[in-house]
């Protein structure tokens, strides 16, 4: 099957469960959400079963993929996460 098809993701856990088995998210800026993209390969549904079905998977790793990828979303939104972070904090100059 070719890659030149993706499948569309809107919800960042099952996206960072992809990215823990490393297939490659693609991430698009649609209005003021980020969409992440992965290839519409049959080891993509694969594992969105097993994500679907509560695979086990060492809980810090996935953490540490996940907080990784919200960042790389944070970057794609804002153009800048730190500048985000800022403003919540009342550092923004």
């Amino acid at each position: 099957m070719a890659n030149d098809k993706w499948l569309p993701l809107y919800d960042i856990y099952p996206a960072a469960f992809l990215e823990f088995h490393h297939i490659q998210l693609n991430l698009t800026k649609q209005g003021t959400r980020v969409v992440f993209e992965a290839p519409a390969a049959e080891q993509t549904y694969r594992f969105l079963r097993e994500y679907q079905d509560n695979g086990l998977i060492p809980l810090l790793d996935y953490v540490a993929v996940l907080r990784r990828l919200r960042a790389r979303m944070l970057e794609a939104r804002d153009g800048n996460g730190k500048r985000e972070r800022e403003k919540t904090h009342g550092q923004a100059k």
